[in-house]
């Protein structure tokens, strides 16, 4: 929202009707995604909020009040889009399985669930995890800290756990934070779609073009032998923020996958297949209505100035 205050959004979302904001068969596809529902109080996911169950109920029944949920293949074909949403996960955390894939089942609402092939089965904790792991325990001893929670700091943070009693293996086995391959597959054959989301979730922008294709080959690669999705998804960690046109390309060349997502919200996309979504995490104390009208006024505003497409550098 930076050509626009967000108190305006909000101000103008307030006096529109809903009605209005979500019409028009121009609009980009919704496609809201979250990381986590839960009613606990997770450490490792102290960088950012997530909704309880009964808001994420709440999310989807008002989705479904409003739009009409389609899955991958109907968004692969790119017809009529209008009126309809998407909904994915990203981190294939175990809530999936547990808490969002049964709510999902129940209502009909179909879905894909971005993995990192190196933390299914808790293999490994994505490096952000850790520093929130860590700056927990410093907290519990009245010790304010604050760490860099980049993928070029994994080496640091593991130090640093090290130092503070924490060994990796032991910690993911007692918390197990990410599904098992048995749970992912279970969610396939229930019918839900499976993407990636690259190897181990790193900051794209700090990696160079070939070791961005890298992470991005290895991970559909395993996908691809694993699973064989009948509709190859890829979603960027974090977003597609420093991802060249080249890039895009090559991976059109080589055909890695059919389908691919950023994060940057309700915008429109200049390469076939790549696809915005909106990020449904971000003011939950918001009800669903309102979150949703603020996302649309911001695109209409930015439509009106011809700055509705999303930017990756």
């Amino acid at each position: 929202m930076n050509e626009f205050s967000e108190q305006l959004i909000a101000e103008l979302a307030a006096i529109t009707p809903f009605r209005l904001l979500k019409s028009g068969r121009t609009l980009p596809v919704l496609l809201p995604f979250y990381h986590l529902v839960s009613d606990r109080d997770l450490p490792y996911r102290n960088n950012y909020d997530y909704p309880s169950v009964a808001q994420f109920e709440a999310d989807l029944d008002f989705l479904l009040q409003h739009f009409r949920p389609i899955g991958l293949e109907q968004l692969l074909k790119g017809d009529d889009l209008s009126g309809c949403f998407h909904l994915s996960f990203d981190d294939g955390l175990r809530e999936c399985y547990e808490l969002i894939a049964p709510l999902l089942k129940s209502k009909g609402i179909p879905a894909t669930f971005f993995i990192n092939p190196s933390f299914v089965d808790n293999k490994d904790l994505f490096h952000r995890y850790k520093a929130s792991v860590i700056t927990s325990i410093f907290q519990s001893r009245n010790i304010q800290l604050s760490l860099q929670r980049t993928y070029a700091d994994l080496a640091s943070l593991d130090e640093m756990a090290e130092e503070v009693g924490i060994n990796w293996d032991e910690w993911l086995a007692d918390n197990q934070p990410y599904m098992t391959m048995e749970q992912v597959k279970s969610l396939q054959n229930d019918g839900f779609t499976i993407g990636s989301h690259s190897m181990d979730h790193p900051e794209f922008e700090l990696l160079d073009e070939e070791s961005q294709l890298e992470e991005i080959r290895e991970s559909m690669d395993w996908l691809n032998r694993k699973l064989q999705p009948t509709i190859k998804a890829f979603a960027f960690p974090f977003t597609d923020f420093g991802v060249s046109d080249a890039v895009f390309e090559a991976c059109q060349r080589e055909r890695l996958f059919d389908l691919s997502f950023g994060t940057a919200g309700i915008k429109k996309e200049r390469f076939n297949c790549h696809y915005q979504r909106l990020p449904m995490e971000q003011n939950t104390a918001l009800s669903t209505q309102r979150r949703l009208k603020q996302a649309f006024v911001a695109y209409r505003l930015k439509a009106l100035l011809g700055k509705h497409y999303a930017r990756r550098s």
